[in-house]
């Protein structure tokens, strides 16, 4: 045992039986364990409670961020299945439009001009060379914009004004080639008895015409579709787009059925004035 300057002094005053007395406890410790016993170590429990503890607060975050991911996952499918309808319900009227794109015969330009399926009110309101005029479908939006709470109503206005003037003067090119068409049918075309003859002077002169007129329909069919897309994919947000194409199909099939039953209706009261 190491000797320290306040032995002899502790000594004086206990007496040297009581001093070894004092002291026993301290001989039969080894100098190395005592010196050991007086370094303060953190305790390996203490240690692992503090791991566990930054674990679980890191595992916690990690399932807040699986949680946020999962949803936001959640959310871009959801998109997507809207796009895709979006889409889709884009596809068909693009199908209907095109299908009067092909070869035609003569006969079937007056029923691209006038179909059979449209009801002569709803074509008289708002027909232009066999369908919807593309600046009335464009106008609807604007009229209806209010109530699609749209997310920026602003700039929809503005981009729709822009788009409505565009659209405009591209119907008025197409109305001056029809114009034109019309105007040359009159002045050269050989009105008279229907020809039955394949061999008939006229009949040629006659398809060309047919031909140039085939061509402004399907100008004007070109000009509902990018229309169309120009409202789904440039001007309205995905949910506006949704919202808008909804309207427009439930918008069509109100002024269809109106104007089918006003046209069933005349069909009935006409014998029953005839009579």
């Amino acid at each position: 045992m190491r000797r320290t300057a306040s032995q002899p002094l502790l000594r004086h005053f206990l007496g040297d039986d009581e001093f070894d007395e004092h002291l026993k406890p301290f001989r039969d410790v080894d100098p190395l364990t005592k010196q050991l016993s007086c370094i303060s170590l953190p305790k390996r429990d203490s240690r692992k409670s503090c791991e566990e503890f930054w674990c679980e607060k890191y595992g916690a975050w990690r399932q807040e961020q699986r949680s946020g991911a999962a949803k936001l996952k959640k959310q871009l499918k959801a998109r997507w299945a809207i796009q895709k309808l979006i889409d889709e319900q884009l596809g068909r009227y693009k199908a209907h439009y095109r299908r009067s794109m092909g070869p035609t015969k003569m006969s079937d330009v007056a029923e691209l001009l006038m179909p059979k399926w449209a009801p002569p009110h709803e074509a008289a309101a708002v027909f232009w060379l066999g369908d919807w005029r593309p600046s009335t479908v464009l106008e609807l939006l604007r009229s209806i914009a209010r109530s699609l709470d749209v997310w920026d109503p602003v700039g929809v206005e503005r981009a729709l004004s822009h788009l409505i003037n565009d659209v405009r003067n591209e119907e008025a090119v197409i109305d001056e080639e029809m114009i034109e068409v019309q105007s040359n049918c009159v002045l050269h075309l050989p009105f008279g008895p229907a020809q039955n003859d394949t061999n008939w002077p006229g009949l040629p002169q006659l398809r060309s015409e047919f031909r140039k007129v085939h061509r402004v329909i399907v100008k004007a069919q070109n000009l509902r579709i990018k229309a169309l897309e120009m409202v789904v994919k440039k001007v309205l947000s995905q949910s506006d787009a949704a919202e808008f194409l909804v309207a427009y199909m439930g918008i069509q099939d109100v002024i269809n059925e109106i104007t089918a039953k006003f046209k069933s209706r005349n069909a009935v009261l006409l014998p029953l004035k005839n009579s």
